[in-house]
């Protein structure tokens, strides 16, 4: 989730003209639409496209950056007219070590979804040349200049964006992780903060935008099941055998966030809080063998509460088997009759029968995409929690006779 490619090369896929605008139009970039300039993209030209959450960087240094505030706040420069408080102040912005992102500070350089109310159009993220950004050489499709021009993602949820791993563990530990020896050392000494690399990979599904021509072209006549994408944290709730004193087998029960393995004798951590008011920890360790039991952490204090939920739940969307060694996830129907089995909350499921849809063109004559469709379809309201009226984040998508395949649907209405 955090740490990945927030800006990159593409290729404009289509320019769209937006009916009454004068000095606008809508750019496609692989199934994202961003509002640009009229003129300034034709199909088949490279850009460099900055993702929806992504926070760009100040180049004004802290002294400038509040001589700058003070002067746009009227609180110096009392004896300056407007136009020469506004002209100090574009003086300012000139010293940037960023110039091309300065037309971004009044929004705090943050990249969110824009709807163009007027127009009837949302734009998601934003398209800028590469001649704009001081870029003479040739960009290539997919090229990342996150690291490039220091871009980073706008954090809401410490926990979730793998920020707040208190202990920092040195190099040695993590090298040491490799060995199975060492990670059941720790975990019988109860010492966490790290992901243990024998677990399945963390979760993070990419944008409709980025993969649906390549979901319908290999999929377009599959079954997917779409269950409804929760505001919350990713949690993991698992069981493990280990050997004890003198080679004695016990099982030990697990609580990871996403992306790492928590201490149970740690701060009195909210994820085991809930674990154990819920009693999945004792849930999971009567199954029978290795369970990977993955969900979402939602409730007070948890991104909103958007569900105004008393107190906190868990709902689970995955689980992995672990078989001979390696972890196994289950399908649709297995994890169904798994959760009903085993009294473990599962996420809401919206249709099991889904199909991915075509684009087509619309009676105004206006090609509306697959990903078009899906985006209109994600604009819905949650169907859990005490506010029904509040708009749900999106839904996933899983294939059904695969949930290896998957991908999100993100509601462009809901952070606007």
């Amino acid at each position: 989730m955090y740490g990945k490619k927030l800006a990159y090369g593409v290729k404009i896929k289509e320019i769209r003209e937006i009916p009454g605008a004068d000095r606008i139009e809508l750019a496609t970039v692989m199934d994202y639409t961003v509002v640009v300039k009229k003129g300034e993209y034709k199909p088949g030209d490279m850009g460099i496209y900055v993702e929806v959450d992504s926070l760009l960087p100040d180049g004004l240094d802290s002294e400038l950056s509040i001589k700058y505030n003070l002067l746009k706040n009227h609180e110096i420069g009392k004896n300056m007219t407007d136009e020469e408080i506004e002209h100090a102040m574009k003086a300012l912005q000139e010293q940037s070590k960023y110039p091309y992102f300065e037309f971004l500070r009044d929004k705090k350089f943050k990249i969110k979804s824009m709807k163009l109310s007027k127009f009837g159009v949302i734009s998601q993220g934003i398209l800028f040349r590469p001649v704009d950004l001081g870029i003479t050489d040739k960009v290539k499709e997919g090229q990342d200049f996150t690291i490039q021009f220091n871009i980073t993602e706008i954090v809401q949820d410490e926990e979730e964006a793998g920020l707040n791993t208190g202990k920092k563990d040195g190099w040695l530990v993590r090298k040491l992780m490799k060995y199975k020896w060492f990670r059941n050392w720790r975990k019988r000494h109860n010492i966490a903060e790290v992901w243990d690399p024998s677990f399945p990979s963390k979760s993070d599904e990419e944008n409709v935008q980025k993969i649906y021509t390549k979901m319908f072209a290999q999929y377009a006549d599959k079954e997917w099941v779409a269950t409804e994408k929760l505001e919350g944290q990713n949690i993991t709730v698992y069981s493990e055998i280990v050997n004890g004193w003198f080679g004695r087998k016990t099982k030990r029960i697990g609580v990871c966030s996403r992306t790492r393995e928590l201490n149970p004798n740690g701060n009195s951590h909210s994820f085991w809080d809930t674990v154990k008011r819920l009693h999945l920890d004792e849930k999971i360790k009567n199954i029978p063998g290795e369970w990977f039991c993955r969900g979402e952490h939602v409730g007070p204090g948890i991104q909103g509460n958007i569900y105004q939920f008393k107190r906190t739940k868990v709902y689970f969307f995955d689980f992995y088997k672990k078989v001979e060694g390696k972890w196994v996830k289950l399908n649709f129907d297995e994890s169904i009759a798994f959760a009903k089995k085993w009294d473990l909350p599962f996420v809401p499921v919206l249709d099991e029968h889904y199909k991915l849809p075509e684009g087509h063109t619309n009676e105004q004559g206006v090609f509306v995409s697959g990903a078009d469709i899906m985006l209109q379809q994600s604009d819905k309201n949650t169907v859990i929690g005490y506010n029904l009226k509040h708009k749900r984040e999106g839904f996933v998508l899983r294939l059904k006779d695969d949930y290896n395949v998957s991908f999100k649907v993100k509601n462009p209405n809901y952070s606007i």
